[in-house]
């Protein structure tokens, strides 16, 4: 033990059953935390969190029975922990280092490389926390620790006391965190795995910029900036940024569970593939080299979309290997003209691609008829012969037709929704922060793809951002004639009813939902704070 750790023993020598107490390191709102060693092992420090009994042992026992499920490097390992004068005690290995939060007060911001190192660092802790299907809930700066010099940096997350295993459907809200990391479904108390990802993307933009992605004087402010707004780009707070490592950053941070980065192990996919490089896991002196070969973000989303044309003409040539070429051309050409006319809304397009799948079933048939034929031939005339012969192999062969068909038609959709993700993050890049002129591009967008509901809620949100209650109102309402079950259109429809206060409109709205959806605590609690409205 070094000369300070012998001056702290003989100041502060605290008993604490197996450990002895030398100072207090950290205090927060359920506790405080000592550094201190086993009686046993004095060389060994470690850290001693005293929780107090709110009079519920069970919740506080939450935090040591998931830590005993863990073991990463980059998350706090768990040593003990028992009962003592009725107060949970955790010791945890103790972290040399200091709070997140603290080291970016005293940097002011972080490099693109260091903000890498944390991000695969921290990633690599949530797979292997997810796996074990366990959610942290509040991920932000003043739970991760820093230690390490610049060659050996070392992120570990802590404090898992709001922490909880995955779950089916909920029916029970559980708001718990901490405001400026919530993602959108933990501000409505639907917390998931992908509710740590948007956290990550919380902590990222502010190690990145030195601020905060969404600021409110309130709580209230701050749930309407998480909700609705779009946040301020870091190309324009930072001199230079890589655009690639910008998406990256913005998957993250989609308001969208569809949109947002699937998982932790996608991410860390999707930042190799950036890096160019072996993803850096936690390991004394090895640091991550960042590598900005690949191409930008746009050319991806065009390589994307190369490779599921690729995909489609390779499943349309096995389907065609089953019918005549003719009809096959026909009906695949026909829906393909058939996609394009709906996605421009071009009437003629759209009947040119009916017209041509119809008379691709008339060539069929007419084919179906002709091979009968040469069957029924080839049986000598034996037409219960040829009818077995032929009823099996049109079954076999429609099952393939079927499978292979299906696959080119969801390949075909993800071009139709990759070519409008490339058009429509470029427009909103280039439109910056100006909130007008993001309104109107969605608006076209909005009015060129009518039936895509992600844009129409986007378009929705943007609204009632700007104070466009009125408009949002008849947004709504339009969209959910195209989709009438849609939860995320519905609830802002109800949410705006009662922002206006028509009380009795969004009363209506909520008890329509809860009509096909009655475990939804989202419109259970609109619903009460709107019949409280209409009470006074």
């Amino acid at each position: 033990m070094n000369n300070n750790h012998n001056r702290r023993i003989s100041t502060m020598n605290i008993p604490l059953n197996q450990y002895v107490l030398l100072e207090e390191i950290g205090r927060g709102a359920h506790g405080i935390v000592y550094q201190g060693y086993h009686k046993e092992k004095p060389d060994e420090i470690v850290a001693v969190k005293i929780i107090d009994n709110t009079g519920n042992l069970d919740s506080l026992l939450v935090e040591p029975d998931l830590l005993s499920r863990l073991n990463h490097p980059n998350i706090i390992g768990l040593k003990d922990y028992f009962i003592h004068e009725g107060k949970l005690i955790l010791v945890t290995e103790y972290i040399y280092g200091n709070t997140l939060q603290s080291y970016l007060e005293e940097r002011g911001k972080l490099s693109t490389k260091e903000v890498i190192t944390f991000l695969t660092q921290i990633a690599d802790a949530l797979v292997h926390a997810h796996a074990n299907n366990i959610i942290h809930r509040d991920i932000k700066l003043s739970n991760i620790l820093v230690t390490g010099d610049k060659q050996n940096r070392r992120f570990v997350l802590v404090d898992f006391g709001i922490s909880r295993m995955t779950e089916g459907i909920q029916t029970i809200k559980r708001v718990a965190g901490t405001y400026h990391y919530m993602a959108p479904e933990q501000l409505r108390g639907r917390p998931c795995e992908q509710s740590d990802l948007w956290a990550l993307g919380v902590c990222t933009y502010s190690l990145l910029t030195g601020i905060k992605p969404f600021e409110g004087d309130t709580e209230q402010d701050l749930s309407k900036k998480i909700l609705l707004s779009i946040p301020q780009p870091p190309s324009e707070v930072l001199e230079e940024i890589n655009p690639d490592f910008e998406y990256i950053l913005f998957h993250l941070l989609e308001k969208n569970l569809v949109n947002r980065t699937l998982s932790a192990n996608a991410f860390l996919d999707e930042l190799k593939k950036w890096s160019n490089s072996t993803i850096t896991k936690y390991t004394p002196g090895k640091d991550f080299q960042s590598k900005t070969s690949l191409p930008s973000w746009e050319k991806k989303e065009k390589a994307e979309i190369k490779k599921h044309w690729k995909h489609f003409w390779i499943y349309f040539a096995l389907y065609s290997l089953l019918y005549a070429i003719v009809q096959d051309v026909m009906l695949l050409g026909g829906l393909i003209v058939f996609y394009l006319g709906q996605a421009k809304q071009n009437n003629l397009k759209t009947f040119i691609g009916i017209f041509l799948m119809f008379a691709g079933l008339i060539v069929s048939f007419i084919t179906l008829g002709t091979l009968y034929l040469v069957i029924l031939n080839i049986s000598g005339g034996n037409e219960a012969s040829a009818d077995s012969f032929f009823e099996v192999f049109s079954q076999v062969k429609f099952f393939a037709w079927f499978i292979l068909l299906s696959i080119a038609i969801d390949y075909l959709t993800k071009i139709i929704n990759l070519r409008e993700s490339l058009l429509l993050h470029k427009t909103l890049r280039e439109a910056s922060q100006d909130i007008s002129k993001i309104i109107q591009l969605l608006k076209n967008f909005v009015d060129r793809n009518w039936g895509n509901m992600n844009l129409r809620q986007k378009y929705i949100e943007l609204l009632l951002f700007n104070g466009q209650i009125e408009e949002a109102i008849v947004e709504a309402k339009l969209a959910l004639e195209v989709d009438s079950y849609n939860f995320g259109v519905t609830l802002l429809l109800a949410n705006s009813y009662f922002d206006v206060g028509l009380y009795e409109e969004s009363k209506q709205v909520c008890d329509y939902y809860l009509a096909i959806s009655s475990y939804s605590f989202e419109f259970s609690d609109l619903k009460e704070r709107t019949q409280l409205n209409m009470e006074q």
